[in-house]
Parts: structure tokens; sequence; C-alpha cells
């Protein structure tokens, strides 16, 4: 059984009862639980609180008659005999201080006590140990014995301990719902970005929907500023939008008729009409939110030990209560023993053990998804942290994907080649002459124009006509394979025909241009690299103790991307080399994570320690990755690798905290060395430490250019 709001397991007595509503942990999950669910009805909220408070004052109340008590305890034991003048006046004076502090105390109890123990009787009638009943026994018995010496006339109070006891839990506890809270808010705000309405044309007319209630198929009219509701295609309209939440590109992006657009992402400056294709949880932004809470439920390897430790403590505590209590009646009877037993039961309740582990996960996957980095469950960020080799595929990963211009070499006149060149390039979509079309820009040449431009497919292109005036015949010029220069009758001879030599053994990818009978230019092309690339990879040494880029391409582009990057490089790798080579580096180094951009990497995604994939905005889905990387941005490597690494340390410091408190707590409380009222203190402290450290890590900065569009997005949706 799990707890119905922070998921932890609960530990049952034989069958625990079934469909009978949310069960929880303790009376703090379902107090959080009820202001969850609450959220908006101000008047409830403001009760709960109101209570703690009214509480907290009825409870200085009963201490400050308490303290009258104590003194008149003092006095009694330390008056010399026969020094009874004012004895019936003070024994007087004292009954009417102790049914005032039954007066004042009663009503702590039914406010604070009542719940706890409706929450114990409860889960004790579903077959659950929980910590609400070790609550319930030791203040509980506190009130009791009170009330009994209060009605008797006979022996001492603890009313102030029992009040004291409540408000302590009752504040810790809500304290941690609150970091619980704080630490899932990613999903939350994630939800945000669906608009609260949406407007949709249908047969019957417009309506004024709910996200939820879109259908495919429909048309969703999406005003300037407004979040688009669904995936879908464009109808009519163009805009700029935003899609930094999908990609982690902040440059907005211009989107028309037939273009695809996300659920969530962001319409800046035009009206659109989109036709809907997949909505509410089928949706970019809903299988986004869909798979952080799987990944948030997920139990990792420290959640699993804190949950065995935690389900066996507390019978373990009930029997060292009743030996604490043994050991106080030895030491001043039935009072020593109601203390010691309450301050065993107190000090070694697991709350802080508890949430140990699951705040500082949840804290991590909420900074992580912020970031547009998306872990599966807490085992890979776990996994991530062990990491001691980090390969990276080339294509796609440490390249952008687009091909530049690298070595141009001209014969003739050479401004006139770069001019048609760009003229013809102009008139293509093809990558290759995307690339001379940015070449060209970048050196400032003015290009060209022809009078017809005609595309051979596999071959190149064929421009006719007066070239920017500068023939005064009709020229055609070709641009493109060495199949299309045979086509035309256009010699390649000397250098140029050395530059595509050289291009053919570096296994680069050229094109040539040439008119009049002759080759006049020869434009060999090299991947372009992520701008980011260097300083990531060196981040990454400065972490791991190996990184290797392993590509299946020509040796000498290999050997081209060591040198720029300065790392390992292995080339004319097959999927099975790579694999092999993951086996190897597991072997000798240690785990191994693989980054790929999930497409053609998915064998060597999964037979890594980690998979990370790159680039996962359209694609939320990738089966293979343990990561997935929602924008480009090859800084993403190195911050997820430290943040993962922080998270573990931050568990590990909860865990020892966690332990060493309780094992220290339980020995003075069964000594007899600690208050009831100071352990309910230390309980509320430990946890409160513990869900602190968890939250810093929520507050972790990102690299300088890491990710800047999700900051953009937020401070463009808070605008509008």
């Amino acid at each position: 059984m799990d707890c119905s709001f922070c998921h932890l397991p609960i530990p049952t007595a034989g069958r625990a009862a079934q469909g009978e509503g949310p069960l929880f942990c303790c009376y703090g999950c379902r107090l959080a639980a009820q202001i969850t669910l609450s959220r908006g009805e101000a008047g409830q909220v403001n009760w709960m609180l109101t209570r703690l408070g009214l509480c907290a004052f009825l409870t200085m109340t009963v201490m400050m008659f308490s303290m009258y008590l104590y003194r008149q305890e003092a006095a009694g034991s330390m008056a010399p005999p026969g020094a009874d003048d004012s004895a019936a006046v003070a024994s007087q004076l004292a009954g009417l201080m102790r049914y005032l502090c039954l007066l004042f105390a009663t009503p702590v109890f039914l406010l604070l006590g009542l719940p706890v123990l409706g929450a114990a009787i409860e889960q004790g009638r579903r077959g659950v140990w929980s910590t609400d009943a070790l609550v319930v026994l030791g203040v509980g018995a506190a009130f009791v014995y009170s009330y009994v010496a209060t009605l008797t006339d006979r022996g001492a109070t603890y009313y102030e301990t029992g009040c004291v006891i409540l408000v302590f839990i009752t504040l810790g506890r809500w304290l941690e719902a609150q970091g619980k809270l704080r630490a899932s808010e990613a999903v939350a705000s994630l939800q945000s970005l669906f608009p609260d309405r949406v407007e949709v044309c249908r047969a019957d007319g417009t309506l004024t929907l709910t996200p939820r209630d879109v259908r495919p198929d429909d048309l969703l009219r999406v005003p300037a500023g407004g979040r688009i509701a669904a995936d879908g295609r464009i109808e009519s309209g163009r805009a700029h939008v935003d899609e930094s939440l999908v990609t982690g590109e902040s440059t907005p992006v211009v989107r028309e008729p037939g273009d695809l657009v996300r659920a969530g992402t962001l319409c800046l400056d035009g009206g659109l009409t989109v036709r809907a294709s997949a909505v509410g949880a089928a949706s970019t932004l809903g299988r986004l939110i869909v798979l952080l809470e799987q990944a948030r439920r997920s139990r990792s390897r420290y959640e699993r030990l804190a949950d065995r430790v935690a389900t066996g403590f507390i019978p373990l505590t009930t029997v060292l209560a009743i030996i604490g209590g043994a050991l106080g009646w030895q030491r001043g009877g039935a009072d020593e023993a109601i203390m010691t037993a309450l301050a065993v039961l107190l000090i070694a309740c697991p709350c802080a053990l508890g949430i140990a582990t699951p705040t500082a996960v949840w804290s991590a996957l909420g900074l992580a998804a912020r970031r547009g980095v998306l872990f599966r469950d807490g085992t890979t960020l776990e996994k991530l942290a062990s990491v001691r080799a980090i390969c990276l595929d080339k294509t796609g990963t440490l390249t952008t994907g687009a091909p530049a211009v690298g070595d141009v070499t001209l014969d003739g006149d050479g401004d006139a080649a770069l001019q048609r060149a760009a003229a013809l390039a102009a008139m293509s979509t093809h990558a290759l002459s995307q690339g001379i079309r940015a070449h060209a820009s970048d050196r400032g040449v003015i290009s060209a124009t022809f009078d017809d431009v005609r595309t051979l497919p596999g071959r190149g292109l064929i421009g006719h006509g007066h070239a920017h005036g500068d023939l005064e015949t009709p020229t055609t010029v070709a641009m493109g394979n060495l199949r299309l220069m045979e086509e035309q009758s256009l010699t390649l001879e000397g250098t140029l025909a050395g530059a595509v030599q050289r291009a053919c053994d570096a296994a680069r990818s050229f094109a040539c241009i040439g008119w009049s009978g002759r080759v006049r230019g020869v434009f060999e092309f090299v991947e372009s690299l992520r701008p980011e690339a260097r300083s990531a990879l060196a981040e990454l040494r400065g972490l791991v103790a190996r990184v290797c880029v392993l590509t299946g391409d020509h040796v000498a582009r290999g050997d081209d991307i060591a040198r720029a990057l300065e790392t390992e490089t292995e080339s004319e790798l097959t999927p099975q080399d790579k694999l092999a080579r993951l086996r190897s580096l597991r072997e000798s180094v240690g785990p191994v994570a693989m980054v790929g951009d999930g497409l053609n990497d998915a064998p060597a995604l999964a037979a890594a320690d980690v998979g990370l994939a790159m680039g996962c905005g359209a694609d939320l889905t990738r089966e293979h990755a343990g990561v997935c990387l929602l924008s480009n941005d090859l800084a993403a490597l190195p911050w997820s690798v430290r943040l993962a690494r922080r998270t573990v340390r931050t568990i590990r410091v909860n865990l020892f905290w966690a332990f060493v408190y309780n094992v220290i707590g339980i020995g003075l409380a069964m000594t007899g060395r600690l208050s009831p009222v100071f352990a309910a203190a230390a309980m509320v402290v430990s946890s409160v430490m513990v869900v602190t450290n968890s939250l810093r890590l929520s507050r972790d900065p990102p690299p300088q250019r890491f990710n800047e569009g999700v900051a953009r997005t937020s401070h463009r949706a808070s605008e509008t």
C-alpha cells in the first residue's frame, strides 16, 4: 500500500482494506492533501491555519499555569518541616491551576489531537502501521494520566507536554507537506502552460472550452499572446511562436499555414487557427507532464532502502518504548516511565527518514524538467551520478547536421563563380545549397540573377540567362555533382581536379560549378560543430575519466572532429562495434553513459548504463533513453551530471542525518536524558533540516547560456 499523497509505502498488518478511499501515511499528508484539494477555497485554508495558531496560543497559556505547579512542587520539596501555615490555600490554588490547565488543554487535544487519532484509527482498521499510532499512544497516555491526576487530586500533570507535542507534530508535518508540495511544483508549473480557456470552432458554432474538452480535429483560435492548447497544424494565420518549451531555442520561429505547432508554446504576435491533432495527455506537453509524474513516483535504490528501514522501524520503536518505560519505572516510578516511553516514541518517529530521499529526488526532477532535461525515473538520476565514461555520437549530437562550406577552390574569375553559386543556391532548399548560401552571405558576396533556374534531382541545378548583366550573351551555369558536370560537357582539370580528389579521399561532400566548357570552382563541405561542443566536452572531461566520440564516419572526418574538439574519437564503427566499445569501457573504467540523437542510436543508448537522447522536443517517447534533453544544447550534459551528483550527495547527507539523529535520540530518551517536549522539537528540527537541504537543489542555477529560452518563456507568459 502506498500513501495517496506522498506515494511512500505504508507498512501493513496482514491484508489492508482496499477501495475505501484515499489512504495516508500520516496526518501531515492528510492535511496537505486537504489543502491541495481545497486550493482556492480561502475559508477552508484559513480555518486550518487559524486552528494551529489558536492551539499555539492555548498551549502557551497552559505552560504558564504549569509553571506555577512546577514552582509549587519545587517549593514544597524544599520547605522546612512545620512550614504549613498556608498549605491549605496553596493546595486549593494548585488544584485550581490543574483545572485551568485541563480547561485550556482540552481544546488543543480536540482540535489537533482528534484528527491524528482519527487518522490512526482509520489506518489501524485498514491494517496499517503508522507513525500516527505512536503519537496517539504517547500523547494519549500523557493526557489520560493528567486527567486522572486532576480529578483525583493526586500525582503530576503533563498537559503542557501533550499540548506542545501536538503543536510541534502538526507544525512539523505541515512543513513536511509544504516541502513535498514545493518539490512537486514542476508538474503544476507545466500544467499551468495549458491555457485556462480555449476558443473552439465546431459545426454547431464557436465554443469556449477548457483544454481537456478539446477533441482531435477541432479548430482552435489562438490569439496573439495566447498559449496553444493542443498539438496540431496551422490552418490559417501567421505568427512568431516561442517554442523554447519543447526545443530549448530562445529565438521565436515564424509559423504559417501547414506548419506543426505544439501544446504549451506561446503565440507572440499574430492570431492563428489550428487544427488539433493530439490533445490533453496525448499532446507534447501532456506527455511531458505524464513522464515527469511517472519519474516522480518511481522508486530509487536509496528510497527502497529507506522504505525497508521505515517499515520495520515502527514495531521496533514500540518495543524500545516499552523497554524505556520499564527503565524509567525503575528510576522514578510511573511518572518517569510515562515520560521516558513518550520521549522514545516521539524521537524515533521516522518522518525524516521517510522524506530524506523523495524530497531530494523530486526537487532534482522538477529543476531538471524546468531546464529542459527529463529523467525517466530517480534510478536514472542515481546511475548518471556514478558514470565514469561518456560516449557521444557525432552526427546530430556534436554537429548541427547542416553542412557548411569548408574549403573553396576557384579557377579564373573567382568573384563571378561565387556570385553565380549564390544565385543558384538561393533557388534551392537542398542542405548543400543552404551551406553555399550561408558562405556567400558571410563573405558579403552580391548574388547574381538568372532568368531561369531548374533543379535536376540527384544531380544539381542549372541556371540560364544573363547573369547579373556581366555577360553580353545568355549563359548556362551548372552547379552540382560530377555527373552533372559530365552531362554539361564541363571539363575538370588542374587544381580543381585535385580539390575533388582530396574531398573524395576525406569522404567529404562537394559541389562543382562551371560554365562555358569548364568547371570554375569546387566547394568542399564539412559538418558544422555546435558552438558549445568544445566547452561542453571540456567540462565533461573534468567530470568523468573518459570522454569518447563514436562515429561511423570516415576516419578523416573522425580525425577532424578529434582535432577540433581535442577529444578521443573512434571512426568507421558499425552499430555492433559501438556496443562492443561500450562493453569494453564498462569493464575498464566503470559505468558508461551514451549520448545520441535518439533516432539511429537506439541500440547504443539501450546498452549503456545511462542513455541520453538529444533534441527530444518533437518526440518525448524515445524508448531507449533514460534521459531526454528537449533542446540540442550540449551544455545540458555536464549540467545534468553535476545535478545528479549533487542529488546523490544530498540524499546521502539526509539519510546519514536521519539515521544518526534516531540512534542518538533513542539512546538519550531511553536513559531519561531527553524530555518528550525536546523530543518533539528535535523531530520537527530534523524533518525541517532534511526538507530544507533537499529544496536547495531546486535553486541550482543553470549555466549562463543553457536553455535561456525557459526564462524568456516565463517572462513573456507573465507579461501576457
